[in-house]
């Protein structure tokens, strides 16, 4: 892992945990770059999964949530609006009721997914944070935790995939 950091004054950019400590940088500035690049590197998998999650167009998207305001209060639609799903459920070979709880199933997992890649980035970042910057092997403690909170988030993405898929 790449660290970034200043140390008396001075900037080291793209440095090793390594090459930083042949050059005497003290372990406790080399632990914190590892938080702070530990910390970047779970916002980049929590955006990337934001990015999969919401990787339809703009107009898909805006479709997704007519659709589930429809499926929440059927009987608030316009006609038109319960046309257009009947049209939707007869190509699909399922009928209007069938299809308005596909649709609340798929933005309630939706929604849950969401929720959980809230709760995943917050959990990572405390668990990288609470080790001490002095611990002994805080760095193979932060790569581990690190490693850890990137498989587990990866099991997460691959199950909410096989829940979101289709529709």
């Amino acid at each position: 892992m790449d660290l970034n950091f200043t140390h008396d004054g001075r900037g080291y950019t793209n440095f090793s945990p390594t090459a930083a400590r042949a050059a005497a940088i003290p372990e406790a500035v080399i632990i914190a770059a590892l938080k702070r690049a530990a910390s970047a590197a779970i916002a980049l998998v929590a955006a990337e999964y934001r990015a999969q999650l919401s990787s339809a167009s703009a107009g898909k998207l805006d479709e997704y949530r007519i659709k589930e305001a429809i499926a929440a209060d059927p009987l608030g639609a316009a006609p038109g609006e319960l046309e257009m799903i009947d049209r939707e459920a007869a190509a699909r070979g399922i009928d209007r009721d069938a299809l308005l709880l596909v649709i609340t199933d798929r933005a309630r997992a939706a929604r849950r997914v969401a929720l959980w890649i809230g709760a995943f980035e917050a959990e990572a970042h405390a668990t990288i944070n609470a080790i001490p910057d002095t611990a002994p092997g805080a760095q193979t403690t932060i790569e581990a935790a690190l490693a850890r909170l990137k498989s587990e988030a990866d099991k997460a993405a691959g199950q909410a995939a096989a829940t979101l898929g289709g529709a």
